[in-house]
């Protein structure tokens, strides 16, 4: 996957939010499990769906994927928003960096920008090293 929207909170209680949600979800954690992390444990719980499986290289497919996925999905994102104990929603996009590549820019259309911002979600651009 290659853009999630995430969610979490230290006070979340994501089972009794996943209860109520229509979304897919790929991954969920629960405040104090281990982390993938050895001798590391989640401080928060959370979770994330899928809103692009577009490859890392495609940033304008998952922007697209991830418009249609906020639109369609708009009245549930409400309800996750307003749930109580989350503090954080945020849509992650993963990002290939080419090397020998010294910068690189992505680029938010407005109407996309105000869509995440009528929404209350953030969004994240993370950026992983990539060989041609």
């Amino acid at each position: 996957m290659s853009c999630v929207f995430r969610i979490s909170g230290e006070l979340l209680d994501i089972d009794a939010l996943l209860a109520q949600c229509a979304i897919p979800v790929c991954r969920m954690w629960r405040k104090g499990e281990p982390r993938i992390l050895k001798g590391k444990f989640h401080s928060d719980s959370g979770a994330n769906f899928i809103a692009s499986d577009a490859d890392f290289v495609e940033f304008d497919n998952q922007l697209v994927d991830a418009t249609a996925f906020l639109k369609g999905h708009a009245s549930e994102i409400a309800k996750i928003i307003a749930f109580p104990g989350l503090q954080n929603a945020i849509l992650d996009f993963a990002v290939a960096t080419k090397d020998g590549y010294a910068t690189q820019s992505s680029y938010l259309p407005p109407k996309f920008v105000q869509l995440v911002a009528r929404l209350e979600i953030g969004v994240g651009i993370s950026h992983y090293p990539s060989a041609d």
